[in-house]
């Protein structure tokens, strides 16, 4: 087994928010009381935030990745339906880069590949909780890749620390810092 370059020290629910919704009047699945709901007509509002110390831009290795999904009807929708539950949640990933396998923006796509695979994953597990014992039924969220989404990302990322790295006067040669290799301890 190869060490992991990516270490989740913890992941926090910063607010957490499931309301069943007395309108809807949808149809279940036969077992287990879970809801049968397509996703049609409904809006997945996202918003992240991506936080490292800026003293340490030429390297960084500790960051900060929220997420924060919000579901809503599609008012514009003329078929779109009552949401089975109201949901608003917000969670954050602790995390430490810890190896030299990858630097600049292909840093940040990790981290950030990293964080959404990780808090999208305990914010769908926490609503199917909380829905499980609801009166409308347990509610699962859809899966997501949010793999292009965290490289697009990763490029605004690295010119922000680009442009950061510009203001501290740093030649561009020294942007980015190696460290040395730990030799095997016999």
């Amino acid at each position: 087994m190869k060490a992991a370059s990516l270490s989740i020290s913890k992941v926090e629910f910063i607010h957490i928010r499931v309301e069943s919704n007395s309108d809807f009047d949808g149809e279940h699945s036969s077992e287990f009381h879970q809801l049968d709901f397509p996703f049609d007509g409904v809006l997945f509002k996202r918003r992240m935030s991506l936080q490292y110390d800026k003293a340490k831009s030429e390297d960084p290795r500790t960051f900060i990745f929220g997420l924060s999904i919000m579901l809503e009807e599609d008012e514009d929708d003329p078929d779109s339906k009552p949401l089975p539950y109201n949901v608003d949640i917000k969670a954050v990933v602790y995390m430490k880069y810890m190896s030299d396998q990858h630097a600049g923006m292909e840093r940040f796509r990790a981290i950030r590949a990293t964080g959404y695979s990780i808090l999208y994953g305990a914010i769908r597990e926490m609503v199917s909780n909380l829905t499980a014992r609801g009166p409308n039924g347990m509610w699962s969220l859809p899966s997501a890749d949010f793999n292009s989404t965290a490289s697009e990302e990763a490029v605004v990322d690295e010119a922000r620390r680009q442009e950061h790295l510009a203001k501290q006067g740093i030649p561009s040669d020294k942007k980015i810092v190696k460290r040395p290799r730990k030799k095997p301890v016999a």
